[in-house]
């Protein structure tokens, strides 16, 4: 509500702006009174009465993986001996974008660009102006609006009329001219499967507090991975796993709204469980490590938006032996259940637990993932990740307490079904 105020707010200030004093730049008229006469160079289009909100899509990098232009279009409005030549570029404006329009006739005394309804104007002397317009040109208070699918048929482009005013010896004329807006299509997905492989690069490390190595390696090896998501306005699920050589596990998150905070966005309780069992520890080397399976489980608060949650909770982690506290933090994207389709999955795991001392913790587990997801063709994507994984164990004797580390990035493929 207090958005909507405030743009309401800031829409009728410019309004009130527009029309009680003259646009910046805008052309002095003489004392005479000026002719006017209206000749529409091309068939006018109205817009709907739904106006666009600007939502920003990813889609800079989709755009730069398909190595597209920029496009232009140039139209002359009044081929002849007095031409006005109207160039857009882009040709069409993404939603929340812009464009630039120019706007060029040779002998013209002033040339202005103006919305159908007025709002928003500009003005410049001499045979040429250079206008920034926005997605929401003319609009004084947005609404969302999305595509429209009808027989199969997307219609995604909204065209919204545009007056360009050309003054010559005290005698202006109008013309009439269209931008085209790219509306973006609401995507009614909630459900997603992803399923994949990475080739990883490890590095790993057991050394004690007195330097000595019980292991160190640098492998590569691969990774299959599956995940299933779910995202509705009220709730979100995610269940993974992956399988390596030596190392395999799986998590479950889950998200449920307890209040909204706006439109679209709302606050929530997740909670996260998560097992994951290494077998590379050299357990022969010291009775303090063990190849068992590790298990964590925590909850808290968290904000969610469809397709994106994020999350910081407080739990416990164990690996059989012994029980740490646990703080950790969970970011989780999928740009194929956003509202508006997007490009780009990410996760972002971090935990910390640990424990075995009342005031400085010897006993320690350090979990750091990121995972990107970036499509290259529908359905299908290049996934990158990076793990860093950090523990330490105490014994009897400080100077031979042991810490492992292990390093290692991954590169693969995947491919997602979505309903």
């Amino acid at each position: 509500m207090l958005l909507a105020r405030q743009l309401g707010d800031a829409a009728q200030l410019h309004a009130r702006r527009s029309v009680d004093s003259p646009p910046r730049g805008a052309f002095q008229a003489p004392a005479d009174r000026l002719c006017t006469v209206s000749s529409p160079a091309e068939s006018m289009k109205q817009p709907p009465s739904r106006l666009l909100i600007a939502l920003a899509p990813s889609v800079c990098v989709a755009l730069s993986l398909q190595g597209c232009g920029v496009s232009t279009s140039t139209v002359d409005l009044t081929p002849g001996p007095e031409p006005i030549e109207v160039t857009v570029t882009p040709e069409v404006i993404q939603a929340g974008g812009w464009a630039e329009v120019k706007v060029v006739s040779p002998s013209a005394d002033s040339i202005g660009i103006e919305s159908s309804n007025g709002l928003d104007r500009y003005w410049e002397r001499g045979s040429q102006i250079r206008a920034r317009l926005d997605s929401d040109f003319g609009d004084s208070l947005p609404p969302i609006s999305y595509a429209v699918r009808e027989h199969g048929h997307l219609f995604n482009v909204l065209k919204k009329p545009m007056k360009v005013v050309v003054c010559r010896k005290s005698y202006c004329r109008e013309y009439y001219h269209e931008i085209a807006i790219q509306l973006p299509e609401r995507n009614e997905r909630s459900v997603a499967i992803t399923g994949g492989w990475s080739s990883a690069f490890t590095k790993r490390a057991v050394t004690s507090a007195d330097k000595s190595v019980l292991l160190k390696e640098a492998l590569n090896h691969t990774v299959w991975n599956l995940q299933a998501e779910v995202a509705t306005g009220k709730f979100s699920g995610r269940v993974q796993g992956f399988y390596g050589a030596d190392e395999r596990g799986g998590s479950l998150d889950l998200s449920r709204e307890i209040s909204k905070m706006g439109e679209g966005m709302s606050y929530g309780l997740a909670m996260h469980v998560s097992a994951t069992h290494a077998e590379w520890l050299p357990t022969d080397r010291s009775a303090v490590l063990t190849k068992g399976t590790a298990y964590r489980a925590s909850f808290g608060p968290s904000i969610m938006v469809k397709g994106l949650t994020a999350s910081s909770q407080l739990g416990i982690y164990t690996d059989g032996r012994e029980t740490l506290q646990e703080v950790s933090t969970f970011v989780s994207l999928n740009g194929g259940l956003t509202e508006v389709r997007s490009p780009v999955t990410v996760t972002l795991e971090k935990t910390f637990a640990f424990g075995g001392e009342p005031m400085i913790p010897r006993r320690s587990d350090q979990l750091e993932r990121l995972t990107l997801g970036l499509d290259i063709v529908r359905n299908f994507a290049v996934r990158f990740g990076m793990t860093t994984h950090r523990s330490s164990w105490p014994t009897q004797d400080r100077a031979s307490d042991l810490r492992a580390s292990e390093v290692y990035y991954t590169i693969g493929g995947q491919y997602t079904l979505s309903w």
